[in-house]
């Protein structure tokens, strides 16, 4: 049974001897869950939640005649007040998060409490601060009481910055939710109980959520809000985008964040845009630096380095390989792992001796003794490990017919490379580089061994970020880096996605070029981001003479186009393909359908998508924001509360401008909220009233009194009349942002709990299916239950009242 609605946001209430100031009410079937402020000596500044009727509450009421304080309190008070309000299709939390206000971060916030869509694409250049406009719109919609349960999943590296930026820009209390955290809950949590429902907030690695034994549980759980750091990770046909669409189907609002939204493969690109679809439109924010005039300028320099006897003849041994592997077959089949090996080669001739000799362990019958027994990946520490920046084993696919010839051109380029190894240019010339450059840098290499062999070659401290580390280690490099312990970090693009170096450093250098001009952006974007206040220096190493100096010509006619628009093809993978035929295959063969990606196979229609742009609204949103932070200081937050807590407050004006303003009027400021039948605020608009005294005798307390229990319907009525078309655009606005909702809430109900039903093969030897099936089904329906409860209470949230007036602050001349 419901309890009876008798608690509004803006009492003040008695609780456990204190007094507080209801914030918010959240109504369930049997109790309210109430978050308040404290008001009281020994409460002030605190925020608590308690329920309602399990609490002991005593309503406490207010003065309802103004008492006179001083002009200065009663100013501090007032100033508070105006910073407090927000118009309707404003921000609330905007305020006093920790953020540089710019109008390009509060575009997406602005159109999702608008209700112009539920689901996001945050689509930003590198380092435009795509993070903080998602937590932006996640502190709105908790702020509105439309985002109780949040999953954030982004890549193993970034959990931990996620967490502190949700707690220092928005004080948002977010768990970092791994294979460790689950085990302790499971642990301490009664058997059958899933631990995933204890973390209203929950930042987890995708791919450890993409595990069916760990997705089976995070699915079972509601939740309002599923982000999805890094989208472009989500590949079609992968386990990433399966897992990312099964939660994001059944959340009210889904944010996808990248920089790289388009990666010239239309299906990619579809399957990006569909993430979380139920026959809605995504809003789409794509803005570029060079728009919006961000970052202190950067300057990029190329060095070529002049390749030593050894290495040159390490590249012509290469060329004879690649030759005799084209040969053979052909360029449609061989161009991938053939770019992977050249790769290797620019990177360092360590990375290549080592992928040769382990391709020269595995062939023939010398290899007969050394097999091997594949392991199983039970030691990853749940997905906290990435691959990407492994050696891959490439030349499994280019093995020649005569293994003999093979063996021979193998060996004759691995000892090549060995002895380039031993000498590298590229390394000496970084050496130098280092000498000379007397502060923090970040020097970035696509694979590990490469990381591994500069470490060793370098002979000075240095920190490494690579896809091999765990989250403490990871944590553990960052800190010493950021703290100044040392000042050469070594990173893999595999690790040093989503970094924030800026405000450490701002020297990148690149020991190679990487063949895609998005992955060269982001690792400049490391230190080139919102915050730099310093020209940013980009220094890549070029071999002089080789295939890298072609690379460059690639990159620079591209990196221009893709940032243009995002409906323009942003060509990673066919930037890469340029590359490699410009390196491997210089007399210009085609590349085949089939390698070029494009089967025939139809394409899935892309969801419908929508460019938003609020350019104007957001730029009066920074305005408006800028002059409420200019009011708000501690000891307007100390009035303001003690004005909540002791009623209406009056004072004398003792300025001559404004006592001549003022006349012989009384100015009363009053406040009228609306609430839907929750009991939660929606709206509070602040009236000013001028009452014209019939005599300029100077006014005190009981005429005060008098005045208004003599006016006060007066007041109220007036009142009423001046906040009525705030009062219906705050309705207006409220009731298309629950419409969307409640259409979207509705849809996956239909998906989730619809009439079709799997059938279920029953086990030889056991019934763990028919087990499984029966969880699967007990979980459907305990959600139908909740999703009924939660759309009869998003109905009831259509449903606005008025509170009666409340009169806060009289000024008297």
């Amino acid at each position: 049974m419901q309890i009876p609605q008798s608690i509004h946001a803006g009492d003040l209430l008695e609780i456990r001897r204190h007094r507080w100031h209801v914030l918010d009410v959240r109504a369930y079937e049997r109790c309210q869950l109430l978050t308040v402020a404290g008001v009281g000596p020994g409460n002030a500044g605190t925020h608590r939640q308690f329920l309602a009727p399990i609490e002991v509450i005593a309503p406490l009421h207010r003065a309802r005649a103004p008492r006179f304080v001083r002009p200065r309190r009663w100013r501090h008070a007032c100033r508070e007040l105006l910073a407090e309000c927000t118009p309707p299709g404003g921000l609330r939390t905007a305020r006093l998060a920790r953020i540089q206000l710019l109008p390009h971060q509060l575009e997406p916030a602005l159109a999702v409490v608008r209700g112009l869509g539920s689901r996001v694409l945050l689509a930003d250049d590198v380092g435009m601060g795509k993070t903080i406009q998602a937590g932006l719109i996640i502190k709105e919609l908790q702020a509105r009481g439309q985002a109780d349960r949040i999953l954030i999943l982004t890549p193993s590296g970034l959990r931990d910055q996620w967490r502190l930026e949700l707690a220092d820009r928005f004080a948002i209390a977010a768990d970092v939710v791994d294979f460790r955290e689950i085990r302790r809950r499971c642990l301490a949590v009664p058997v059958g109980l899933n631990p995933w429902v204890a973390t209203p907030i929950a930042i987890a690695s995708i791919d450890y959520v993409k595990r069916p034994e760990v997705l089976q549980s995070v699915r079972a759980c509601w939740w309002d809000v599923v982000v999805l750091d890094e989208a472009h990770g989500a590949g079609p046909d992968s386990d990433r985008l399966v897992s990312a669409s099964a939660l994001a189907g059944r959340a009210a609002y889904v944010l996808l964040l990248t920089a790289t939204p388009h990666n010239g493969d239309p299906r990619a690109f579809a399957a990006l845009c569909g993430i979380g679809a139920l026959d809605d439109t995504l809003l789409v924010f794509r803005r570029t630096r060079a728009a919006v005039s961000l970052g202190a300028g950067r300057r990029v320099r190329r060095l070529q380095v002049r390749p030593s006897a050894a290495e040159s003849r390490m590249h012509a041994l290469l060329a004879d390989f690649t030759r005799a592997v084209r040969s053979e077959h052909g360029w449609s089949d061989a161009w991938l792992a053939l770019s992977v090996l050249h790769k290797r080669a620019f990177s360092s001739a360590r990375s290549l001796e080592l992928t040769v000799r382990r391709r020269l362990d595995t062939l023939g019958p010398e290899a007969a003794g050394d097999l091997r027994q594949i392991a199983l990946p039970l030691t990853d520490h749940g997905g906290e490990f990435d691959a990407a920046d492994e050696s891959p084993d490439c030349l499994a696919f280019l093995g020649l017919a005569d293994s003999g010839r093979e063996r021979r051109l193998l060996r004759a380029l691995g000892d090549a490379a060995q002895r380039a190894s031993a000498g590298e240019t590229k390394l000496l010339v970084l050496r130098r580089l280092l000498r000379r450059i007397a502060e923090p840098v970040v020097i970035f290499t696509e694979f590990r061994d490469t990381l591994l062999h500069l470490r060793s070659a370098l002979r000075q401290p240095v920190l490494m970020l690579h896809g091999g580390l765990t989250r403490d280690e990871r944590r553990a490099a960052l800190d010493d880096f950021s703290n100044g312990r040392c000042r050469i970090l070594l990173a893999t693009d595999a690790a040093g996605e989503g970094l924030n170096l800026h405000h450490r450093c701002r020297c990148v250098v690149n020991l190679e070029l990487p063949w895609s001009p998005t992955r060269l952006e982001q690792r400049i974007g490391r230190v080139d981001r919102i915050g730099q206040r310093r020209r940013v220096h980009a220094i890549h190493l070029i071999a002089r003479d080789t295939g890298e100096s072609r690379v460059l010509d690639r990159l620079k006619a591209r990196i221009g186009r893709a940032q243009q628009d995002i409906a323009a093809a942003n060509p990673v993978e066919g930037d890469e393909r340029e590359v490699a035929r410009s390196i491997i295959d210089p007399d210009g063969h085609e590349i085949s359908a089939r390698a070029a990606g494009v089967d025939g196979a139809v394409l899935p229609p892309s969801p419908a998508r929508q460019q938003v742009e609020l350019h104007d609204e957001a730029a009066a949103e920074v305005d408006r924001l800028g002059s409420a932070r200019a009011m708000s200081d501690e000891a307007g937050a100390r009035a303001f509360a003690s004005l909540v807590a002791t009623g209406p407050w009056a004072a004398r004006t003792r300025l001559g401008g404004s006592r001549a303003r003022l006349g012989g009027r009384v100015l009363a400021i009053l406040r009228i909220d609306s609430e839907d039948d929750n009991g939660r605020l929606i709206d509070a608009t602040l009236v000013a009233v001028t009452i014209v005294l019939t005599h300029r005798a100077r006014v005190d307390s009981d005429q005060l009194n008098a005045l208004w229990r003599g006016l006060g319907d007066e007041l109220q009525t007036r009142a009423e009349d001046a906040s009525r078309r705030n009062r219906d655009l705050a309705a207006d606005l409220m009731h298309d942002l629950l419409a969307r909702r409640v259409a979207r809430e509705k849809r996956f109900a239909q998906t989730v709990f619809g009439p079709a039903r799997v059938a279920v093969q029953a086990g030889l030897f056991d019934r763990r299916a028919e087990r499984a099936a029966f969880t699967d089904s007990r979980a459907a329906g305990e959600f139908a239950e909740d999703s009924a409860d939660r759309l009869r209470a998003l109905e009831r949230s259509g449903t606005v009242s008025l509170r009666p007036a409340r009169l806060l602050l009289v000024l008297v001349p």
